[in-house]
């Protein structure tokens, strides 16, 4: 072998200072370790012999403050039985501290003083509370005693001898209540002296009953000087052992302090041996740690001196080849056996890799135009879009299909911003699949795929052939619809005059009783018909109605008795109105009959027992009734059909199909709404909405104001509405109208979202808040979608409201806006 071969790598030469570098990093962490052990040892004996003996003087503090405390606290009690209740409490306390203490500690004699002083301090209280309750009965004797004499001084009737009397007797009660107040032996010697001068200079009154009595309560074993002697004597006697008792506390408590001091004499003659042995481990550190800082010094200049070298000249081959010079080489042989070498060899096989991608782009540019060939054969529009939306390639047929210049897909442009400065407007379609609409009539698809790289393809086909099919076969649909309905009538009718024709005729053959029944049938028949005739006026919303303001819950309630004689006994009636007034504005008669229809019909849905809901409350700005049951419910191919007019689910036959299609005409007319949700098995819900009668602001003054409605009806009501607030009302049935009205400055666009079938609101809104800066717009739809389009380009001038349109929702809607949207011309007299 040669000698290369044996010349150790980069790899062996770093490992090696590496591992020295390591060796001594261990080192300074076994020396700081053993450092760092032998402290924590020394840490945990201290612990051991410092801390139970700190807690055992710190529990001994505690505790004869406990005791220190509790002890002055007997001598306010009066009760023995609360005495001797915390005279045991106080007992128990000293027990506790002997209990914690070696037999043959200086304490335990402390102690034993204390236990016999707190015996001392239960006993002399108790003997003390039971003297004081005896001196205050007398104390209570000789008051009344003395309010008497008072009284017999006091007679204006009496005698001067009987005033002497009283005065002398009060006089001596009085010093016998002072002695039962006193609070020390030598008050009570006092008024024992003064009580001894006022009997003696009594003589004439020496067999006075008075004085007698007042001589049995201060006199003798039982008398008050003696019991007042006893009582002092034994508050003494408790307030002595009270001192005894702070005197064993005291003790206590320079015990714990004594040790507290050794333990902290202890810990710093520690802290003094753990600091020697810290410094010593700092300097060995320091020593090792300058050996480690020569060895990577050394390490260093090796890295900067020769791989450095190598690695500089390594990367600038590698920029000129990076830059297509081809002909870039590296010497042989350099740094033969190690990385460096390696890394020779890598760069040579880097360029060989490099010629041969040039050779594979040249293949590619082959494939691109393979695939742009295929991309302008596709007759569907493509357009592949990076992740912010961006179109970063397209076929010829995009431009064509989007009514777009080809100019402006040059310019990279977001899809999204294109197809709404094209015209086009969102169509609702199935999931995965967009609809665009122009108002010309065409229809385009938009079907989008994820990239695995990120980014979107997107197919775009003209669909507007497929769609002008699809509305035809709708129309065909309807007329459909409409004949059922049209021979239900005509069949229904022709019962009905069939049942009148044959009357008549036999009304020219019959007796004059057998007239009046047939007049009663024809009378039932016409009933008949006129039922029929407004139960389909109510559908078609065309039946003449009467409105009036009604509190809603009030009208609910009012029909529980009726509602429930109407439903079978086995069948609950619940009916939750709430405390809150909710006037509405429709026809009482007409909404009455629409409860009580949904209640029946809910009755009906009912086999067995089961129980009918009926709510009012209010939600937002609509009052909403809402009819559920516990019935059967209804398959969603029969809930699809069920306000349609003939449309029955009875097996029987018996049900006309007027019920709930009279309900949605009636509720719809009177600027409401139906809602019906319902499962098989679990019942149905019918939900009634209509908006809230409100206390009648003033409306705001506009300026010139666009209506542009497509139905005639909603046209008419939104006209009544504006012309009070307008000062220039101009009214437009279709897009291209409102156009040519936009012509003319305008300070608010009322419009439709969807006009003869196609989405044309935003596409107005847009033209005049684009031409008209102090213009206003709102959209007014049934179905509103969830988001506004221009709302980000139009901020505080664009809103949209739902049908019917109210004068609340207006106001509401011209308050949120811009008040540049509110002129101060003077509306139009209506």
């Amino acid at each position: 072998m040669t000698r290369a071969r044996w010349r150790l790598s980069v790899r062996a030469r770093l490992l090696a200072a590496l591992t020295a570098l390591a060796i001594a990093v261990l080192c300074v962490g076994l020396i700081a370790w053993g450092a760092l052990t032998r402290g924590n040892d020394r840490l945990d004996r201290l612990l051991g012999e410092t801390v139970s003996g700190v807690e055992r003087a710190l529990t001994l503090s505690r505790k004869a403050a406990d005791l220190a405390t509790l002890a002055p606290y007997l001598l306010t009690l009066d009760s023995p039985f609360r005495i001797a209740q915390e005279g045991e409490q106080a007992s128990a306390l000293v027990r506790a501290l002997s209990d914690g203490l070696p037999t043959d500690h200086a304490l335990q004699q402390a102690l034993a003083r204390t236990e016999d002083a707190i015996a001392a301090l239960v006993r002399d209280s108790s003997a003390r509370a039971e003297l004081r309750d005896r001196t205050l009965r007398l104390t209570a004797e000789l008051a009344a005693l003395e309010r008497d004499f008072a009284a017999l001084s006091a007679q204006p009737d009496a005698t001067l001898a009987e005033r002497q009397r009283g005065l002398s007797l009060q006089s001596v009660a009085a010093a016998l209540l002072g002695a039962g107040r006193a609070e020390n032996l030598i008050g009570v010697g006092e008024f024992q002296r003064e009580y001894v001068r006022l009997t003696r200079s009594m003589t004439t009154l020496r067999d006075d009953p008075g004085l007698a009595r007042l001589r049995q309560v201060a006199e003798g074993r039982d008398g008050l000087f003696e019991l007042r002697r006893l009582e002092l004597a034994r508050q003494i006697g408790a307030e002595a052992a009270l001192v005894r008792i702070r005197q064993g506390a005291a003790a206590v408590t320079a015990h714990a302090g004594a040790v507290t001091q050794d333990a902290q004499a202890l810990i710093a003659a520690e802290q003094a041996s753990t600091a020697t042995a810290i410094a010593l481990a700092k300097s060995t550190l320091l020593a090792v740690v300058f050996a480690s800082a020569v060895l990577a010094l050394t390490a260093a200049l090796y890295v900067s001196g020769y791989v450095t070298a190598n690695l500089r000249a390594i990367s600038d081959a590698m920029m000129r080849l990076a830059g297509g010079d081809r002909q870039t080489r590296l010497p042989r042989g350099e740094g033969q056996g190690d990385e460096i070498g390696k890394l020779f060899y890598a760069f040579r096989a880097f360029r060989a890799n490099a010629l041969r991608l040039d050779r594979s782009h040249r293949q590619m540019a082959q494939r691109t135009a393979l695939f742009e060939n295929m991309m302008s054969g596709i007759s569907d529009g493509v357009a592949i879009l990076s992740d912010q939306g961006q179109i970063v390639a397209h076929n010829d047929r995009l431009a064509p299909l989007l009514r777009v210049d080809p100019a402006v897909l040059t310019e990279r442009p977001r899809l999204q911003d294109l197809v709404t400065d094209a015209g086009w407007h969102s169509n609702d379609g199935p999931a995965g699949l967009s609809s665009l609409s122009l108002p010309s009539g065409a229809v385009i698809e938009l079907r989008e795929s994820a990239l695995p790289g990120g980014g979107t393809v997107v197919l775009i086909a003209d669909a507007t052939e497929r769609r002008q099919m699809e509305d035809r076969l709708r129309q065909i649909q309807r007329i459909e619809a409409l004949g059922k309905v049209s021979g239900e009538v005509a069949h229904d009718f022709g019962n009905i005059l069939s049942t009148i024709a044959g009357n008549l005729h036999m009304m020219d053959t019959a007796s004059p009783a057998r007239r009046e029944a047939l007049l009663q049938s024809i009378g039932v028949a016409v009933d008949l018909g006129a039922s029929l005739t407004g139960r389909l006026l109510a559908f078609a919303r065309r039946q003449h109605l009467e409105p009036e303001t009604v509190d809603l819950p009030q009208l609910v309630e009012g029909m529980a008795d009726l509602v429930g004689f109407a439903l079978r006994e086995e069948i609950e009636l619940d009916i939750s109105t709430g405390a809150q007034p909710l006037p509405v504005r429709v026809d009482p008669g007409q909404m009455e009959s629409a409860i009580l229809n949904l209640c029946l019909n809910a009755g009906q849905a009912i086999a067995g027992p089961g129980r009918i809901s009926v709510s009012v409350r209010q939600c937002g700005t609509q009052a909403v009734i809402e009819v559920s049951d516990t019935g059967a419910g209804m398959a969603p191919e029969v809930l699809a059909h069920a306000m349609e007019p003939f449309f029955s689910a009875r097996a029987d036959g018996t049900g006309t199909g007027l019920g709930l299609a009279m309900v949605y005409g009636f509720i719809r007319q009177s600027g409401g709404d139906v809602q019906i949700s319902s499962k098989l098995g679990q019942g149905t819900s019918v939900r009634l909405s209509l908006p809230l009668c409100t206390s009648a602001d003033p409306l705001p003054a506009l300026g010139r104001v666009v209506l542009v409605e497509d139905d005639p009806r909603d046209r008419a009501a939104a006209q009544q509405l504006l012309t009070p607030m307008a000062k220039a009302l101009r009214v437009g049935p279709d897009a291209s109208a409102a156009l040519a009205l936009l012509d003319q400055p305008v300070d608010l666009l009322v419009t439709d979202l969807s006009l003869h079938g196609q989405i044309e609101g935003w596409r107005l809104a847009k033209a005049a808040l684009a031409r008209w800066p102090e213009a206003r717009a709102l959209v007014v739809s049934g179905h509103l979608p969830q988001s506004n389009p221009l709302v980000a380009q139009f901020p505080g001038r664009i809103a949209t409201l739902p049908k019917p349109l109210t004068a609340d929702a207006m106001r509401g809607a011209l308050a949120n806006l811009s008040p540049k949207a509110q002129r101060h011309d003077a509306p139009a007299q209506p």
